[in-house]
């Protein structure tokens, strides 16, 4: 049922160097420019072979990547680089020579190589490499597994100017699986139709330059916002590119440049709600190609990953808000702040098995209401004062963080309280398991997909109470239609209930739209839900997926 997630870096992000390969090739399929400069850069390499085992690996998995897709069955071309890796080989098994950091970065391109070529055939070699690379540079887990796998696109195609034949090499696959990627996704684009538009037409109008403004303080003029304005550029940018205006091209550019511009030096955005704020610029950079996003992507990445509650900010594993990530401007963590975080980790082309998505699943099963290993017994406060006891509830739905919902609380018999599962952040807790790659099968992932399947629900954002003030039921309503959809878009269901999500979605949101082509939450406006930029930049989102 659930789809094994694809690292949106590869999906989303479109191809560097699309507008110069169309010149080059003049007019020619950009795909059809790149195999043919791929060939190109082989042949240069097969007349002078790698020299160095370095050279040699990374040629090796240019040549596997490549639109040929060469293995050792091509001969010479691909066994001669392959032998000068095999004499690189020490009796440690690591590979190369000379200083430890050469030794270091061949020793991972060789791996990389050899798992490219064949897994199977190499085990007994890959297993004394990955021995020694461990002892040898002090790595073990999700950091190890990163090192030993230095090929990364994201990173090589934004490499457009060298004067090395290997990195020119490498670029240029890289943009080729990017591209191949991109066309693939655009295939499944679901369809586009006139009320979307009319929402573009809103949001197009109310910016000024690629920006959209906010208002300086009560009273106060109008200025920029880089939240706001990269949740609209990502849904302007939500239309297929080959439906695009020049106008609306134009308006993505300008604001792809201003968010760069607005970029602090740690890699957030923004000092208010730095959290959020650095999430939605992931979200629009990651479907921009203009100079700087690659940069821009990586510098975000190492932001987000230095503001979660783990060691490095002194928090131990029993601390309740360990693994998760806050606003930013406290130690508070959530699960709508973390869900946010580990989609833009993701888009940054983060592993699943890194260790600060391990350490989020912690955070995450304590915010889960299902009883066993991991579940979470504390205390909260009441807005009296009070200290009451708070533990799991058994229907597998999330709350906002361990022991805290604001859909309420149920008693227990023994005088405890369960803060109560609701849809925005159960589909939050459901999206973060796909993305950090569990198994179809395991108990917190079906415990989470089974409450919403239990609960699926468009006329509001379910789990109030019955006896709930009705304006309960709509807090947090079109958060709650995106993140239903980019959860279920991640896990590939189509139906809930034998019922088609997206259908039932574009006619809830058809009958929910303004004149003016905006949405807005008439009936509870908590979370900014009254604010017509955000709640439209929602609706087209969610319709995107």
């Amino acid at each position: 049922m659930v789809r094994e997630y694809m690292i949106p870096s590869l999906t989303a992000l479109l191809l560097l160097s699309l507008p110069s390969l169309a010149a080059q090739g003049h007019g020619q399929d950009p795909e059809k420019v790149l195999k043919s400069q791929i060939d190109d850069s082989l042949k240069e390499f097969a007349s002078t072979p790698p020299r160095t085992p370095l050279q040699a690996a990374q040629f090796l998995i240019a040549a596997i990547r490549s639109p040929r897709h060469y293995d050792l069955s091509d001969g010479p071309f691909i066994r001669a680089p392959f032998q000068t890796l095999r004499k690189a080989q020490r009796n440690s098994g690591l590979y190369g020579r000379g200083e430890p950091n050469l030794v270091r970065i061949t020793s991972a391109w060789a791996y990389q190589a050899l798992c490219e070529l064949d897994k199977k055939q190499f085990a007994e070699e890959l297993g004394a490499l990955r021995t020694a690379f461990a002892k040898e540079f002090g790595l073990e887990g999700a950091k190890l597994d990163q090192a030993l796998e230095p090929y990364d696109p994201l990173q090589y195609a934004s490499r457009m100017l060298s004067s090395n034949l290997i990195e020119i090499l490498l670029s240029q696959v890289a943009r080729y699986e990017m591209l191949i990627q991109k066309k693939a996704r655009a295939a499944k684009a679901r369809p586009w139709e006139a009320f979307q538009q009319k929402g573009v037409d809103f949001l197009m109008g109310t910016q000024k330059d690629g920006q959209w403004l906010v208002p300086a303080g009560p009273g106060g003029s109008m200025v920029a916002d880089p939240g706001i304005t990269a949740l609209c550029l990502a849904a302007v940018a939500s239309k297929p590119e080959s439906q695009r205006t020049d106008k609306e091209n134009q308006v993505i550019e300008k604001g792809i440049k201003y968010l760069i511009s607005e970029q602090k030096e740690d890699g957030s955005f923004s000092r208010y709600l730095p959290n959020y704020v650095t999430c939605t610029a992931v979200m629009a950079l990651s479907r921009s190609a203009l100079p700087g996003t690659a940069e821009a992507l990586r510098k975000a990445q190492r932001f987000l990953l230095a503001i979660q509650n783990a060691e490095k900010n002194g928090f131990v594993v029993s601390d309740r808000d360990y693994g998760s990530i806050g606003y930013g401007g406290d130690r508070r963590g959530d699960v709508s702040n973390t869900q946010m975080a580990l989609d833009a980790l993701r888009a940054t082309g983060l592993p699943a098995e890194h260790e600060a998505i391990e350490k989020a699943l912690i955070f995450l099963r304590r915010s889960q209401n299902l009883p066993g290993k991991g579940s979470y017994k504390g205390t909260r406060r009441t807005k009296d004062g009070r200290k009451v006891p708070v533990r799991a509830g058994n229907d597998g739905g999330s709350a906002y963080y361990p022991g805290n919902s604001p859909f309420g609380y149920d008693e227990t018999s023994d005088g405890a309280q369960v803060a109560r599962s609701y849809g925005s952040m159960t589909y939050a807790l459901l999206k973060c398991y796909i993305l950090a790659d569990l198994p179809k099968e395991d108990p917190r992932l079906q415990a989470a997909l089974n409450w919403c399947f239990s609960n699926y629900n468009l006329e509001e954002n379910p789990g109030a109470k019955k006896s709930a003030n009705k304006m309960v039921r709509y807090q947090g309503l079109y958060y709650y239609y995106l993140t239903l959809a980019r959860a279920l878009s991640l896990a590939g269901i189509d139906k809930v209930k034998d019922k088609d999500w997206r259908a039932d979605l574009r006619a809830k949101l058809k009958t929910k739209q303004g004149a003016d082509g905006s949405w807005t939450n008439k009936k509870n406006s908590r979370w900014w839900e009254n604010n017509p930029l955000v709640v439209t930049a929602y609706a087209l989102l969610a319709l995107s997926e």
